[in-house]
């Protein structure tokens, strides 16, 4: 029963993992958020082809789903700890050498690499060391560090591009960004537990017995996980929560992605679409503990369910009233709430079907077919619009049929838990 009167009771070393996973969504999240100013600011600057660096931030999301499985089984057979640091090491630097760029190649290896690896950090990190730490309390933990991402709209790119209007050079924010990654990486070598029983914590900050505490750290740390990958691709729940997250990732990063011609089609300028793109990933914040929320009272299904429900309502309605700017502007708080869901119901169930022992194997399969799904986003985008002439209406029909698709396969997901329990 304490459980659920206080579902934010995470103790003081819990809050500490929380904060630094929040760090560990937000700057994952930030190589592919900057791109909104990074791409067409190098285009201008040094007198590059748009198109052609655009070309690698598309290279960049096919090649996460090899890092993101690569990084998967090493994190089930070695630890969380000694992959996240290489893995934010190689971001900062990256990051540090896309604004130094001063060719087309140096900057197409720092996105490619960069966004790849953070891309992996974003989806398998974040999710083991959540797992490990909370097995029961995933769904509101998640819900507050999931909040990284949403910041990494609303602040980061805000402050980066305040950075690079003071200097007129993308030397500094981009540096600026590239050491927090490598403090972070530091952090996480140095200061952050892979287990709350390392920690002198428990899981779910529900104490236990210390004999019992040492028992389940060592059996963790010898722990095989028995999923392997033909199992795991021989399991219909592994199909099921990868393909209803895949194509819900597709139906938001398309959104998000074209948001400011989507908006400036219904009567806004160009400023005040960007504006109102920050305003939602700040409302993003919001619906980060909302959906959390959500996930923790009912269950992690119930949550997803009701999440791709309104992911198709909202594209349903994003098309009807394309043109009406008054409604338009509701929607946009509509879209700002879904920001902040996907990022943590897709580990959450993840979480939740193979519990603290297995989920990392299973994100050895999960990540790189979800991945491999979300990458299609911009092949659909393009064969959309190019054979429409740019009609954006049509592309949101076409995303609400595929959120119709995730709800009629997130309602046979079983929330049944199928891996090894405590």
């Amino acid at each position: 029963m304490e459980k659920k009167k206080n579902i934010n009771n995470f103790g003081k070393q819990g809050w500490l993992l929380i904060v630094y996973v929040f760090f560990l969504f937000f700057i994952s999240s930030f190589p592919v958020d900057v791109l909104n100013i990074s791409v067409e600011g190098f285009a201008n600057m040094k007198q590059w082809d748009g198109g052609a660096l655009l070309v690698f931030s598309s290279i960049g999301a096919w090649l996460t789903i090899i890092i993101s499985a690569l990084i998967g089984r090493w994190v089930a057979a070695k630890g969380v700890k000694t992959p996240t640091v290489i893995a934010l090491l190689i971001a900062g630097v990256c990051l540090i050498l896309n604004g130094f760029a001063n060719s087309v190649l140096v900057y197409g290896i720092a996105v490619v690499l960069g966004t790849s690896v953070t891309g992996a950090v974003n989806l398998v990190s974040t999710n083991t060391y959540t797992s490990n730490w909370f097995p029961q309390k995933k769904g509101i933990a998640l819900g507050w560090s999931s909040m990284g991402m949403c910041f990494s709209g609303a602040l980061g790119v805000p402050v980066f591009a305040a950075i690079l209007g003071l200097t007129h050079s993308f030397a500094l924010p981009f540096g600026v960004f590239g050491v927090l990654a490598i403090i972070l990486a530091l952090v996480a070598q140095f200061g952050v537990k892979t287990l709350p029983e390392e920690a002198g914590a428990f899981p779910d900050n529900e104490e236990q017995s210390k004999e019992n505490t040492d028992a389940v750290r060592q059996e963790m740390k010898n722990y095989k996980s028995p999923w392997t990958t033909g199992k795991l691709l021989a399991c219909k729940q592994v199909w099921l929560v990868s393909l209803t997250f895949g194509l819900l990732f597709i139906a938001l990063m398309a959104t998000m992605t074209q948001f400011v011609p989507r908006f400036m089609g219904a009567g806004f300028s160009q400023g005040e679409a960007l504006m109102w793109l920050t305003i939602a990933s700040a409302l993003g914040i919001i619906g980060s503990y909302l959906w959390g929320y959500l996930d923790q009272k009912t269950t992690t299904k119930t949550a997803t369910v009701v999440f791709a429900v309104y992911m198709m309502a909202m594209q349903f309605l994003n098309a009807a009233f394309f043109t009406n700017k008054t409604i338009s502007t509701i929607l946009i708080v509509l879209i700002g709430l879904l920001i902040g869901g996907i990022g943590n119901l897709f580990p959450s169930m993840v979480i939740q079907i193979f519990g603290r022992y297995d989920s990392a194997a299973a994100n050895n399969v999960c990540v790189p077919i979800l991945t491999a799904i979300r990458a299609c986003t911009f092949i659909l985008i393009a064969a959309v619009l190019g054979a429409t002439h740019g009609n954006f209406r049509i592309l949101c029909v076409i995303l609400g049929f595929v959120s119709l698709a995730a709800v009629i396969l997130s309602i046979f997901i079983n929330n049944k838990t199928i891996g090894k329990a405590e």
